[in-house]
């Protein structure tokens, strides 16, 4: 008589369920390591000042603040920013079906700064693992908005929005690779004003406005002389108002494979959330396996 073991053994059913279940707590296994790994580096990386951070892998703590220029406003909402990362969905409804399918997904990649009492660090979030505290969703009957939610509780229609965003002047948290470039250093004048004067070839019209003094539509060698002397002056300018500050510090993604972090949140808070993230997916791997062997060895195996 073949046993209940035996006869689950030979059901073609188990080698399916045992590849899932195996692949599932490995992918449960490799989270909760990776998640109690991240919260043990957030932990041992001491806090760094701007003005005297080392080169390589920093954490920083600020204020996030906008560079000279244009502003940044969340294309969804219109709302004043830093960073900003938005999805739209749409209802879908067909026959039985009725679900929310994304046809917008964006997320800034806009440079900003973080601010400490020491000095700025430009923010480079490309690739950033961003953890902003600002975070709603709401409904409408339009593709777009064009205006923030209104916080009420009645929200109808067939598209549904969410934003995060980092505020001006949000708290800032930032663990990554800091840099500092010396403006100094890199000034090659030659170079920068070819640049200069290649910029101004594009647009023919206002290089003639400004050095076609004999009005013929030419820019001959004389005039070519004055287009050449003032690029110089431009350029010289601008390399002493870069000497006024000439390290510019910058953070991004590190080349290995360390995270890179913003966030709103606190370090306390963030190494709190990962460490209980990843007990919570070691404790399902545990029960995932624990609980299917069981079934095998009762006998039950559905």
């Amino acid at each position: 008589m073949v046993s209940a073991h035996a006869a689950a053994a030979a059901d073609p059913r188990l080698w399916l369920w045992a590849t899932v279940v195996a692949l599932v707590c490995l992918a449960l296994f490799f989270s909760a390591f990776s998640l109690l790994r991240r919260a043990r580096l957030l932990e041992d990386t001491p806090t760094s000042l701007v003005r005297s951070a080392a080169q390589g892998y920093v954490e920083l703590r600020g204020r996030a603040r906008l560079l000279p220029g244009p502003p940044i406003v969340s294309p969804l909402s219109d709302t004043p920013c830093v960073w900003w990362s938005y999805r739209v969905q749409e209802r879908v409804r067909e026959e039985s079906r009725n679900e929310w399918r994304t046809i917008e997904h964006e997320t800034s990649g806009e440079l900003f700064l973080l601010a400490d009492p020491t000095g700025e660090c430009i923010i480079d979030p490309d690739h950033a693992d961003v953890r902003p505290s600002l975070s709603r969703s709401w409904r409408g009957p339009v593709q777009r908005p064009h205006r923030p939610p209104d916080g009420s509780w009645f929200q109808f229609g067939d598209y549904r929005y969410s934003e995060q965003l980092i505020l001006v002047g949000a708290p800032l948290y930032a663990i990554g690779w800091f840099r500092t470039q010396n403006a100094e250093l890199e000034f090659n004048e030659s170079r920068e004003v070819s640049e200069l004067m290649a910029e101004w070839k594009k647009d023919r019209s206002e290089l003639l406005r400004r050095f076609d003094t004999d009005g013929d539509g030419q820019i001959d060698a004389q005039e070519w002389e004055t287009a050449r002397r003032a690029a110089i002056t431009e350029v010289r300018s601008q390399q002493t108002e870069r000497a006024l500050n000439p390290d510019l510090h910058v953070m991004a993604k590190p080349p290995d494979r360390r995270p890179f972090i913003l966030s709103t949140l606190t370090q306390e808070t963030m190494t709190r959330r990962f460490r209980l993230w990843g007990l919570l997916c070691l404790l399902g791997a545990l029960l995932l396996g624990g609980g299917f062997l069981h079934l095998i060895q009762s006998g039950r195996f559905p």
